[in-house]
């Protein structure tokens, strides 16, 4: 709406919010610590240390100014002294009010300030890092990172910090008041403390090791509940339903153990606090009566004394429940600094000083590369030499699990190779600013991902500043225009979570299309065609002929008609390259690519499927691995 338009161009930019040192984004955090995320917000933590301060001073005053209204206008009956001491009460009560409104507002402020940067730095740290980090960890592991942990340290700062801070000075403040105004009953009141740090060291060992606990399990819940969100379709196809439910129910009843081995450290903790709290209680009313009567003391002490035992134990209760929130705030800050100190693999992996000019030739060498994977016992490529001329297209064609798809994640630089270099213009690809060298890249994987949005948003991610021309100009060049008038709305057609509402083949073609609106130098398609019906890869393939012979083209071929169009052909077996040259000569050479192809006209003649004549010898359309 025009006034939600409004509001959303009103905010600053994210580089202007307040609390963020920007250049943080651009870098990891291998030393993080909390002394530096709190850094931009110091000045606004002094203001809340002097509220607090102010705080503690307002309650512990109070019984002092008790006791000097019953010693020294209630007894001797001076009533002008007992207004005094009313007025006194008064406007302390008002500073106090005052001062908790702006501890509130303080507080909120600098919290939500370090959360932010907190979450901002978590995001950009994590599209810092490569894929091998995301293929080790549980995407539900990731999100409580972002979501449960951040939440708890941002109840702790925003409530339980300034809590914390309040019953620490009103504890320290009472101890001191209570020994001065009478050593002796001091004395019996803090009798109690000795046991009370005894316990409360016991009870913080326990629910540490049980909130370390009882937050991986979290993670394990989380990460079960989305995959199982993402693959319904599949536990409902083939009835594993109860399967997943059974398992999610025993991952979530871990967690509801770790929480009550918790929960029965509290049971004993805090009624243990209050069994104490009774005892000092008793113990100064048994004393102070006694010396009240004796005439050691007055009453309006015994008086004091009472309410700074309400004073006294009320902090440490404070403080007990507290601890429960500030023992998962620091698992969850341990957590995040966890994350913010995992080093990128790709940016360890180079420098990345040269800049990439305006364009790149698409010259791209493999010179003797190998790969393995992290947690494979063998390597995915061995020795792999190749040379792919620029403004050539390329298919790499073979077996499943052959190679092919490592390969274009090597040139995308998702991976670094394990040995070798991969070069691209004659520079090694850890040479270049990478996101300088991924900005003259298009990738289309097999299954390409949309946003939720529109079919033009869709196809301008990578252009967010493109005009309409721009978009129906790709998406007419890779033959999408056509697809894309048939939907309701056209290019104004909503696309939901992970391109919902478009057919696989539809949202593949909106992929493409976003591929060509960045014109990039170097083209890379994974099995790009996989999910197109035969048709509609001809009309693709067709209309992309004339716009990858400006740039080089590396494609996945899942049909060995894609090969046949293409200027060189490179044969992947085991991690190897068993075969190059073009379609003509490999096809009748008797190797790999002579039974690949063979194999694929048996299955065409045998279903009497559909096929597609090149240059006079008949490829099979459907899938050929």
């Amino acid at each position: 709406t025009p006034a939600l338009r409004r509001a959303v161009e009103a905010l600053p930019p994210a580089t202007e919010q307040p609390g963020l040192d920007t250049a943080q984004l651009r870098r990891p955090d291998p030393e993080f610590r909390l002394s530096r995320t709190l850094r931009p917000v110091r000045w606004l933590l002094a203001a809340v240390v002097l509220c607090l301060a102010v705080e503690s001073l307002t309650s512990i005053a109070f019984p002092s100014i008790v006791r000097y209204a019953v010693d020294r206008g209630v007894t001797p009956g001076e009533p002008a002294r007992l207004w005094a001491a009313t007025a006194v009460g008064a406007a302390l009560a008002l500073l106090a009010w005052l001062v908790v409104a702006v501890l509130t507002v303080l507080t909120a402020r600098a919290g939500e300030r370090v959360l932010f940067g907190l979450r901002v730095r978590s995001y950009a740290h994590l599209q810092r890092l490569g894929l091998d980090y995301y293929e080790r960890e549980l995407s539900g592991r990731i999100m409580t990172r972002m979501t449960t942990d951040v939440d708890a340290l941002s109840s702790f700062i925003q409530t339980g910090l300034s809590t914390a801070v309040v019953s620490v000075l009103t504890l320290v403040g009472i101890s001191v008041a209570l020994l001065a105004t009478d050593l002796t009953l001091g004395l019996v009141a803090l009798a109690v403390v000795p046991p009370l740090l005894a316990a409360t060291l016991w009870f913080r060992r326990v629910s540490s090791t049980a909130y370390s606990v009882s937050r991986e399990r979290i993670s394990l819940v989380n990460a079960d509940f989305q995959e199982n969100v993402t693959g319904l379709r599949a536990a409902q196809a083939y009835r594993r339903e109860e399967f997943a439910a059974r398992r999610f129910a025993e991952r979530a009843d871990a967690y509801r153990r770790s929480r009550m081995r918790s929960q029965r450290a509290i049971s004993l903790y805090f009624p243990f606090i209050a069994l104490l709290s009774d005892l000092a209680l008793a113990a100064v009313v048994f004393v102070g009566a006694r010396e009240v009567a004796s005439g050691a003391t007055t009453a309006g002490v015994l008086v004091a004394f009472v309410l700074y035992l309400g004073l006294l134990f009320g902090p440490i209760q404070q403080l007990s429940q507290v601890f429960d929130g500030y023992q998962q705030a620091r698992v969850g800050l341990r957590r995040i600094g966890d994350l913010l100190r995992t080093e990128s693999s790709l940016e360890t992996g180079g420098t990345g000083t040269v800049p990439v000019p305006g364009h790149l030739r698409g010259d791209v060498r493999l010179d003797d590369v190998g790969f393995r994977y992290a947690g494979a016992d063998t390597d995915a490529l061995t020795g792999v030499d190749l040379h792919f001329p620029a403004g050539s297209t390329v298919s790499l064609v073979g077996r499943t699990g052959a190679g092919k798809s490592t390969i274009v994640k090597l040139l995308a630089r998702f991976y670094d190779p394990t040995s070798g270099s991969v070069r691209v213009d004659d520079v090694d690809l850890r040479g270049y600013r990478l996101p300088e060298y991924r900005a003259r890249l298009g990738v289309v994987p097999q299954e390409a991902h949309l946003f939720t949005g529109t079919v033009a948003s869709n196809i301008a991610y990578g252009r967010p500043d493109a005009d309409r021309a721009d978009i129906e100009a790709a998406a007419r060049a890779v033959g999408a225009l056509d697809m894309i008038a048939g939907l309701p709305g056209g290019m104004l057609h909503p696309v939901g979570e992970r391109g919902q509402g478009l057919s696989a083949g539809q949202r593949q073609l909106v992929a493409l299309a976003r591929a060509e609106l960045v014109d990039p130098d170097l083209l890379l398609l994974d099995e790009a065609t996989a999910t197109l019906d035969p048709g509609t890869e001809r009309a693709v393939l067709a209309a992309g002929e004339s716009v990858t012979r400006s740039r080089t083209a590396v494609v996945v071929a899942h049909r060995l008609a894609t090969a046949a169009r293409s200027d060189l052909v490179v044969v992947v077996d085991g991690g190897r390259i068993v075969e190059t040259g073009s379609h003509d000569a490999l096809r009748h050479a008797g190797g790999v690519y002579t039974t690949l192809c063979d194999a694929a006209q048996m299955r065409a003649g045998n279903n009497r499927l559909s096929r597609t004549v090149v240059d006079g010898d008949p490829i099979e359309s459907e899938i050929v691995r």
